[in-house]
């Protein structure tokens, strides 16, 4: 759901390119078999694990991790009908074929789509049946052209919300899924470009393929799979402990006394020099990160989005009200005022619709252009530690919006008093 912020253009928050630590071995004109057995042995960077910039905030080693939904969340969820649909206003139908025709489907096949024998038509919409080999043998491109139609409308919620693959390839994302490699390759087969985004829409096709009940919720399951990242603070004696404190305490003092004792007796324990990120969030993020809503949150009506998990940073408690849009609104608006890049430590980043101003998407700034965020309202999207630059290729694919950054405004004020004083 958006927010109608309208508001002024910001810049977008660059990420600078990590630099890539190459380990390289001169041995002059030697053969790689004559380097003696004694030389220390070379390890391949494992690309999962990278070291975060250092700033103010210190230094953070961060991993990719896979998240799925838990089995007991999938038993409770109803499994999509293996016959898969697509679905269209009725008002559309005289101008499907000429659709169908320029994403480059075969004149018979966009005739057996439009005739009786696929089509059902009820109230407003039309949903067609497309013949199961027919919809497989489609091309990247053609499926692009046609999902992105689909995405349209909510009823399609698969295309609306596909399953995206952002950062590597299907084999890596699903390596430890325990999905059989039939449907691995499958999926693959069936995905499409969205954007800088491997999409993946067609979890009913991949249902045609399970062998028992069980094994038909395993792919449902592997199909809520979702990468984010897993922080830990590096907390060394050579650590800057005044700095650090600082950095995670707003920059501005407030909650500091929650945060000194644990960071310095952290750097004073001999045999320990990290500590996991979620350690220094507020109380409400720390309880949520890398959970799915339990059914229990559905009990206002509405699941919690990104704004409620935006806004709701910095509280101990969630205000519900935030799930109310135009409330939520109000609280940006009355409550907080825009920055421009760099982003410090709990700024909101909303993601705003370049023609209406509308924010369709938010997220929390931790480090670094690291952020926390809840990507969709369903109950099937987890709270997470993500790479702003992998939640622009979920949101920014079309190319209308941009990010414009927000900090609270008893924060901003500190900031500036602490910087005016001589």
């Amino acid at each position: 759901m958006g927010l109608g912020l309208l508001l002024p253009t910001g810049s977008e928050g660059q990420v600078p390119k990590r630099p890539e630590n190459q380990s390289v071995i001169l041995s002059g004109t030697q053969s790689i078999q004559s380097v003696p057995s004694h030389a220390p042995a070379t390890t391949t960077p494992n690309p999962s694990v990278f070291e975060a910039h250092p700033g103010p905030w210190g230094q953070m080693k961060c991993a990719y991790v896979y998240l799925e939904a838990p089995a007991s969340l999938i038993e409770e969820f109803p499994l999509p009908s293996p016959i898969p649909r697509w679905t269209f206003p009725a008002s559309m139908l005289p101008s499907l074929p000429a659709l169908f025709a320029k994403a480059g489907l075969p004149k018979s096949l966009v005739l057996t789509l439009v005739s009786s024998k696929h089509l059902v038509k009820e109230g407003a919409f039309i949903h067609l049946m497309p013949p199961l080999a027919e919809l497989e043998s489609l091309s990247p491109e053609t499926r692009a052209v046609i999902y992105t139609e689909l995405a349209k409308y909510p009823e399609n919620e698969y295309h609306t919300d596909p399953v995206l693959v952002i950062g590597t390839t299907i084999d890596e994302w699903y390596q430890g899924s325990k999905l059989r490699q039939e449907i691995v390759n499958k999926i693959k087969q069936l995905s499409y470009m969205r954007g800088e985004a491997v999409a993946f829409s067609d979890i009913p096709v991949l249902l045609n393929y399970a062998q028992s009940d069980s094994e038909a919720r395993a792919i449902f399951k592997a199909c809520t799979r979702t990468r984010n990242l897993m922080v830990r603070l590096k907390l060394d004696k050579t650590a800057n402990a005044e700095e650090i404190i600082k950095y995670w305490s707003f920059g501005t003092g407030i909650r500091r006394k929650d945060l000194e004792p644990l960071i310095r007796s952290v750097i004073e324990l001999d045999g320990v020099d990290d500590l996991g990120l979620v350690h220094v969030l507020p109380a409400l993020a720390r309880k949520l990160l890398y959970t799915y809503p339990g059914l229990d949150m559905a009990k206002h009506g509405v699941m919690p989005d990104c704004h409620w998990t935006s806004l709701n940073f910095f509280n101990y408690d969630a205000h519900e009200y935030l799930l109310d849009a135009r409330l939520a609104t109000s609280q940006v608006l009355e409550q907080f005022v825009p920055v421009d890049p760099p982003y410090q430590f709990a700024d909101v980043l909303f993601f705003l619709d370049n023609t209406n101003g509308d924010a369709f998407h938010s997220c929390v700034h931790l480090a670094d252009n690291i952020v926390y965020t809840k990507n969709g309202r369903n109950i099937l999207s987890p709270w997470v530690i993500m790479r702003l630059e992998d939640v622009k290729k979920i949101y920014l694919y079309k190319g209308n919006g941009r990010v414009q950054g927000f900090r609270r405004k008893d924060v901003a004020a500190e900031k500036k008093a602490a910087q005016d004083a001589p």
